[in-house]
């Protein structure tokens, strides 16, 4: 769903000519940015690259924090990382959605029979795309997408959202 996210994101900051925000920001280490995900490719010891991905993501956010909507990302990242971490590295998705959607679950989720506590910030909120496609995501992810709409938009708060429309 983040590419939906990312191309939606981009599709309005063309429009509205906000891209040039993107462009002109003077970003830390953003040449780092392509190793956390590709760690998260790798199908092996997973144990070990999964929590050195997220760790490395979360400090190349931090470290960029000064670009609009890192911070929400960052926050983000670590909501989703944190009940990872409890889950084996796997994030949980609630299994009476996933049977109801017909989700397929991979490698990086583990099905979870009732909700409680620990399922809070895992997946449990149902997406529907009007081109019937669907996703469940988590707490974590809203974060993450919004900071991703701020970013590619240039809005480096709420508040001074209003004063620029």
């Amino acid at each position: 769903m983040i590419i939906y996210v990312f191309v939606a994101a981009l599709i309005v900051s063309l429009i509205t000519k906000r891209i040039k925000y993107v462009v002109e920001r003077t970003y830390r280490y953003i040449y780092l940015f392509p190793i956390p995900f590709i760690l998260q490719l790798l199908p092996y010891f997973r144990g070990v690259l999964m929590p050195l991905s997220f760790a490395m993501l979360i400090t190349l956010l931090i470290l960029n924090k000064h670009i609009p909507g890192f911070k929400f990302m960052a926050i983000g990242t670590l909501l989703n990382s944190f009940v990872m971490m409890i889950f084996g590295w796997k994030m949980p998705a609630l299994k009476s959605l996933v049977e109801q959607m017909g989700l397929r679950v991979g490698v990086r989720h583990t099905v979870v029979d009732k909700f409680d506590i620990k399922l809070l910030l895992g997946d449990w909120i149902p997406v529907y795309l009007p081109w019937n496609e669907s996703f469940i995501i988590s707490i974590g992810d809203i974060f993450v997408y919004v900071g991703i709409f701020m970013f590619m938009l240039g809005i480096s708060s709420m508040e001074k959202t209003s004063e620029k429309i």
